[in-house]
């Protein structure tokens, strides 16, 4: 492996690397003082606790003038720059990610809500889907130049969609605003790299991503729509995985809850899979909840087991959970 000398040095010497990230956090300091970010996380803060936009000006200005988002974007450009030229192997102090397409900082999150400087390289995407999620969001377009359409749920049958489509120009100072529920926005082409700041809210109990077939509208799955239920559903397929039969109490008071109807329905799925009797009990008083949304597919999943194997019916006499 080649190592560049630069970055090897700092194995032995980590002083340079201590005084790189001294310099972030000067940066930092230095745009939060100059813009009045501050001023815009407070406002954050508000707005991920529920407000509404136009009760937070400070915020709202950035999303409706786009002379405000400019700026804010350019300053924070001059302040971390300028030490990035002196300091080459420092890390800018906010969370990032990239797969070489779309590269994210993340300038700031309160509560729900968080602000995102986003880049776009000129690559072509091919969607096989349009994912839509219970949140709502706003886009302030920087730099750079691309084609989009916005793509809206125009019909919905549960288990398939019909869209409407509007195709947009994104040109800097362009202005918009989603609600991601049933409205998404899709790139097409971008022909010189784009960069929009957003501001994105979810839900206070969000309900579970849903991707759709961008030709046909076909549901293709969904999936929790908070990043705490994703967390939870990964614990109960572990444990699954694991075999922990003890886990299955567990399984069935999570299912029986009144909460995410995914992480519910997973948690029938893993109960039965390691103790089949006290699943099916789970199963059949789900079956019999009638004002639970997962009542028909837990008495369709019980009917099915029932007629595949019949030593099911014994346990109908036993009592099911309540």
């Amino acid at each position: 492996m080649i190592v560049h000398p630069d970055i090897a040095a700092l194995r032995t010497d980590h002083g340079p690397q201590r005084h790189a990230q001294v310099a972030m956090k000067v940066a930092l300091d230095g745009w939060v003082s100059d813009t009045g970010v501050a001023d815009v996380v407070e406002d954050l803060t508000a707005f991920g606790n529920g407000a509404a936009l136009e009760d937070c000006p400070r915020l709202e200005a950035i999303f409706s003038l786009p002379a405000a988002a400019a700026h804010l974007v350019a300053r924070l450009s001059h302040h971390f720059c300028l030490q990035l030229a002196e300091h080459p192997l420092a890390h800018p102090p906010f969370r990032n990610g990239s797969d070489h397409i779309v590269t994210s900082l993340q300038l700031a999150r309160a509560g729900r809500a968080q602000l995102v400087l986003q880049a776009r390289e000129p690559v072509a995407i091919d969607y096989k889907g349009c994912l839509f999620s219970d949140s709502v969001r706003y886009d302030a377009v920087i730099s750079g130049r691309a084609t989009a359409r916005i793509v809206r749920i125009a019909e919905d049958s549960g288990k398939a969609v019909c869209y409407a489509s509007e195709t947009v120009s994104l040109e800097p100072g362009g202005m918009f605003a989603f609600d991601l529920s049933s409205e998404v926005m899709q790139i097409d082409k971008v022909e010189q790299r784009l960069v929009m700041l957003r501001l994105v809210r979810n839900h206070q109990n969000p309900a579970p991503m849903r991707e759709y077939d961008a030709e046909n509208g076909e549901l293709l799955g969904q999936s929790a729509g908070a990043l705490a239920t994703s967390r939870q559903e990964a614990i109960i397929a572990l444990l699954g995985r694991m075999g922990r039969t003890d886990a299955a109490s567990t399984f069935t008071k999570v299912a029986l809850d009144q909460g995410d109807t995914s992480l519910r329905w997973q948690a029938v799925r893993e109960c039965l899979a390691i103790d089949s009797g006290e699943g099916f009990r789970t199963l059949s008083a789900l079956a019999q909840r009638e004002t639970d949304p997962l009542a028909s597919p837990a008495g369709a999943l019980r009917a099915q087991l029932l007629e595949t194997y019949p030593q099911f019916s014994q346990l109908e006499a036993e009592q099911c959970p309540t």
